[in-house]
C-alpha cells in the first residue's frame, strides 16, 4: 500500500488540502490506521500551537525589511540583465549563428560534390538476373551467385533499393532454393 506523503497528511489535518486531494486522501485514510494516527498527531500538535502566545513582534519593521529586500532583488536583477535578442545583438549568439551557417553551407557544398563526380570515376556495381543465374557485375568483373539448371522453375523479385530474391524449384526433386541478394 502506498501511503501519502507527510506534508499531504499535515495539509489534510489542518483542513488546507484542495478538494480533489482531500477526497483522495480521505479515501486512503478511511482504510489506513497508520495514516489516521499520523493525522491525529498533526491535529494535536496544531492545537498545541494555537494555545501558545506569539511573541510581541514589530510588524512595521518586518514589512519595511521585506520591502527593502524586494527593492534590492529588483536592483540586482537590473544589474545582471542580458541584452535582448531583438534589442541588440549578443556577441556569443552572433558567433553561434555564424558557426551554424558555416556548418550548414559546407554540408550543402560537400553533398553536391559527391553527386557531381565525372562519369569516368563512377563505376557502380550492377545486380542482374542472367541465363546463368544471379550476377553481380562491376566494370568488366562479374560474380555469379546462383547457377540454375534448365528444368528448374524460377521466380524473381527485384526491388527499387537494389534487392533481388530468386526462388528456384527443381522439377525432378521438388527442392526449393531461395537466395536473397542485396546490393548497397
Amino acid at each position: 500500500m502506498n501511503h501519502p506523503r507527510d506534508n499531504d497528511l499535515a495539509l489534510l489535518a489542518g483542513g488546507e488540502a484542495g478538494p480533489i486531494r482531500r477526497f483522495l486522501l480521505d479515501r486512503h485514510v478511511r482504510t489506513c490506521a497508520d495514516c489516521r494516527q499520523t493525522i491525529a498527531e498533526y491535529r494535536e500538535f496544531r492545537a498545541g500551537l494555537a494555545d501558545q502566545e506569539l511573541p510581541d513582534l514589530n510588524w512595521n519593521f518586518l514589512a519595511a525589511d521585506m520591502r527593502a529586500n524586494i527593492r534590492l532583488g529588483l536592483e540586482a536583477g537590473a544589474c545582471v540583465r542580458t541584452t535582448h535578442v531583438f534589442g541588440g545583438w549578443n556577441r556569443r549568439l552572433g558567433i553561434a549563428f555564424a558557426g551554424l551557417a558555416l556548418l550548414v553551407g559546407s554540408g550543402f557544398f560537400l553533398r553536391d560534390l559527391r553527386f557531381h563526380r565525372p562519369a569516368a570515376e563512377v563505376s557502380a556495381p550492377v545486380l542482374q538476373m542472367t541465363a546463368s543465374g544471379v550476377e553481380i557485375r562491376k566494370g568488366e568483373n562479374s560474380l555469379t551467385l546462383l547457377n540454375h539448371h534448365g528444368n528448374a522453375a524460377t521466380n524473381q523479385t527485384v526491388s527499387a533499393e537494389g534487392d533481388m530474391e530468386v526462388r528456384n524449384i527443381d522439377g525432378e526433386t521438388g527442392s526449393v532454393t531461395i537466395n536473397n541478394v542485396s546490393l548497397q
